[in-house]
């Protein structure tokens, strides 16, 4: 209840900083979040070109574009937050983010994930952050029985 009094009081008074020390609620996408840390492969398992494909093609997805800000720096660019909800047994295929850079935080849920410098797979709980960098290549599936959701956030062309 105090956490939707305060995003009713955020909306109120315009832009506002609310920290969440107080709002005291027992909600696991904010534990996520505040404790958001990130994941990588070990450093002694880490292995140029360790992989080239994934689980398979892309099923079991939903996509939502949340927003999009331009680049001050550079018009023809946008920042996309992004939400991805992946069903139990859901695939996001084998890709790479030669153009397109960012990171994705697990806000629920468990994913695994296959990366091309990672010789193990590496399975993601909430709170966790990939960072998806110009020489990351990955593909990602959901192993657990229920659904996960992950932000993600990528520079884009507008």
């Amino acid at each position: 209840m105090r956490y939707l009094l305060a995003v009713a009081t955020l909306s109120l008074t315009g832009c506002v900083s609310i920290s969440v020390d107080d709002v005291r609620v027992n909600d696991a996408s904010l534990a996520a979040v505040t404790d958001a840390r990130i994941r990588s492969c070990p450093t002694e398992r880490t292995q140029a070109d360790a992989r080239t494909e994934g689980f398979g093609p892309t099923s079991g997805i939903a996509a939502e574009d949340i927003a999009f800000t331009p680049l001050a720096s550079d018009p023809t660019r946008a920042v996309r937050l992004r939400r991805i909800v992946v069903q139990p047994g859901g695939v996001i295929a084998w890709h790479d983010h030669a153009a397109i850079q960012g990171m994705a935080l697990l806000v629920s849920g468990e994913m695994v994930e296959l990366r091309n410098t990672c010789l193990d797979p590496l399975t993601y709980r909430a709170g966790d952050v990939a960072i998806e960098d110009a020489d990351t290549a990955h593909s990602w599936r959901n192993e657990s029985d229920r659904e996960a959701v992950v932000l993600v956030s990528h520079v884009v062309a507008r």
